[in-house]
């Protein structure tokens, strides 16, 4: 008897979770609103990178962590994580800021890459991913445009 109460609870806990999975659920858009340098702890250098993260959905987020990278012409130059985030509010957004370090050698590959070049446009590539829980699959979000003097995206 006692058996079959535990199959029955974990059968509803089961259908309960398949419940709040749900299809029509639109993925997050994530943007780069600022990018600033911070002062720097030893050798690396540190930026602190401003995202606001939109909710297209009926349902709150609730982030436990995320993990990131930005690219710069291919070389990825920034890369970090964060767990503590704010609570996305259902059809609403969240600003969130990180701390981030440079790659070194990769920022000097970028660098590098930019000596002798005539156009001034650099493309930047920003690559995350949302935890959000664990009945839900992570979201990954990619955000790509171009840096220079024609365009006035901020980074």
């Amino acid at each position: 008897m006692k058996l079959h109460r535990i199959f029955l609870l974990l059968a509803v806990g089961i259908l309960s979770a398949c419940a709040t999975m749900k299809p029509s659920f639109e993925t997050p858009t994530v943007q780069v609103v600022s990018f600033r340098p911070l002062p720097s702890e030893g050798l690396a250098p540190r930026f602190e990178i401003g995202l606001r993260v939109v909710n297209p959905n009926p349902d709150a987020l609730k982030l436990r962590g995320m993990s990131y990278d930005v690219s710069l012409d291919d070389y990825r130059v920034v890369e970090g994580a964060a767990s503590e985030l704010p609570v996305v509010p259902a059809y609403g957004e969240a600003d969130i800021n990180l701390t981030a370090a440079v790659s070194l050698v990769d920022a000097m590959r970028f660098v590098n890459g930019l000596i002798g070049r005539t156009d001034r446009q650099v493309e930047y590539r920003l690559r995350a991913k949302l935890d959000v829980g664990a009945l839900l699959p992570a979201i990954r979000i990619e955000e790509k445009g171009l840096l220079g003097p024609r365009y006035e995206q901020a980074l």
